[in-house]
């Protein structure tokens, strides 16, 4: 009776993480007018987030920094502290306005422990999401029934297919593209060495204490 891909709200983690990229590939720093492209260096080491009177300071795996790396290499091994970084210069509400454009419907606080996906969603949101990376941009609504008919195939009730595009094929491109480095190098590359050897472009995630481990492409 319960239905985990629609009503099973978890944590996604680090599934989380394009939405930061994306935000900062579209909108740039909000001081100073900062572009990101794949090879902008980042600062990977740690850090406090000082907001509304609180400090938040995001750990990476094993606490293991990795000084300056590209964005590409942030995402393909997915660190906290480098991606965080991104988040507090994009701004959050210019991640949390990327995610819901892409396909998360349920709330998100602008919190900066949204970047590292600490809040809940459903899996059918994640997919809903990447589907739009997937779809060059075009955001589709996902549908169970498109029509009911009789026997005599008259129809009695239809369900129109929306689509609207959200993301302009070059940026979704660009973003994909990243994705696949995930595979090819990043933390889903155990794919690649298990003998998975199909053009692929997705992301894992693990929530806290490893209670939940994810992977969407």
């Amino acid at each position: 009776q319960f239905n985990r891909a629609l009503n099973g709200h978890r944590q996604p983690g680090s599934v989380f993480k394009p939405f930061v990229y994306l935000a900062a590939l579209i909108h740039g720093s909000q001081e100073g007018g900062k572009r990101f492209t794949a090879t902008t260096l980042l600062e990977d080491s740690p850090f406090t987030w000082s907001y509304e009177g609180q400090e938040w300071q995001p750990d990476n795996y094993k606490g293991e920094y990795f000084g300056t790396v590209t964005l590409r290499t942030a995402l393909e091994k997915s660190l906290n502290s480098a991606t965080a970084r991104v988040a507090k210069e994009v701004g959050v509400k210019n991640v949390r306005e990327i995610a819901h454009r892409l396909g998360i419907e349920s709330p998100l606080p602008a919190l900066p422990s949204l970047a590292l996906g600490a809040v809940e969603v459903s899996p059918l949101e994640v997919a809903s999401a990447f589907l739009t990376l997937a779809n060059s941009g075009v955001r589709t609504r996902s549908l169970s029934v498109k029509q009911v008919t009789d026997q005599g195939g008259l129809v009695l009730e239809k369900r129109d297919i929306r689509v609207q595009k959200v993301l302009s094929p070059e940026m979704t491109f660009i973003m994909n593209h990243l994705l696949k480095g995930v595979l090819d190098r990043g933390t889903a590359r155990s794919a690649r060495i298990q003998g998975f050897d199909r053009p692929a472009a997705g992301k894992t995630g693990t929530s806290n204490d490893l209670r939940d481990a994810w992977f969407v492409g």
